[in-house]
């Protein structure tokens, strides 16, 4: 992918294309544009120093830093999608460590050009309280996630977020692959490796589900979702 299409995507995601033209531009052209292979770190998490970071394509995997140094994957982010906002806009440390999960292309904007820009624009600062809303909403789904007492239906609830089909779309009728195995999804519900196993063996008898190797493929997040979701 190269950098005028990987801007143009970023361009169009959920934040930017919500801002005025003139800071589109200004964020997207001091970006700093690469590719890394699935597996490479992007940020160890704790850092006070960093930049803000766009997805332009693939997966990164999140996990806290708040917890044990075992602490199991927490989320998995899809493209569009921008973090890195804790050092640059409150100058805080960095809460979680993030690698590539696939192959990714991302954009990485340094944080003196950043605080230079807002520091020249100060009423640039307003576009980025809805980036800081979705961080909050995603953290209340993963809380609500995990607080779903069925095991079957929270294994449901969080392949469907980690797969970025927990919310209605308009790809729910496609399936959709999640690149985790059924110990990292124990992890990531909070199950022992027996219990996971039990649950996703139920899904795949249910038909919402099917087994590759590494991998689990949601056959239609519609359908999944009105289970996991049922009253």
């Amino acid at each position: 992918m190269d950098r005028e299409e990987g801007m143009e995507i970023l361009r169009n995601g959920e934040w930017l294309s919500a801002t005025p033209a003139e800071f589109q531009e200004a964020i997207l052209s001091r970006c700093e544009w690469g590719h890394l292979e699935a597996g490479a770190l992007i940020q160890q998490g704790g850092e006070d120093e960093g930049e803000l970071i766009g997805l332009a394509h693939g997966i990164i995997e999140m996990r806290t830093i708040l917890g044990r140094a075992d602490t199991p994957i927490m989320h998995f982010a899809h493209a569009v999608f921008w973090f890195g906002f804790a050092p640059v806009i409150y100058g805080r440390c960095r809460p979680l460590a993030a690698s590539a999960r696939t192959s990714i292309w991302i954009a990485r904007v340094p944080r003196p050009a950043l605080t230079a820009l807002l520091a020249a624009r100060p009423e640039g600062w307003r576009h980025f309280v809805q980036p800081l809303l979705l961080y909050g909403n995603t953290t209340v789904t993963i809380a609500a996630d995990l607080l779903i007492r069925d095991s079957e239906r929270r294994c449901g609830a969080v392949l469907l977020r980690l797969g970025g089909r927990r919310l209605a779309g308009p790809e729910d009728a496609a399936s959709t692959q999640v690149p985790i195995t059924q110990r990292e999804l124990a992890g990531a519900t909070n199950l022992s490796l027996n219990s996971a196993g039990t649950m996703v063996q139920r899904l795949k008898a249910r038909g919402l589900i099917d087994l590759g190797y590494r991998e689990i493929t949601i056959r239609a997040p519609d359908a999944l979702r009105a289970f996991v979701d049922q009253e």
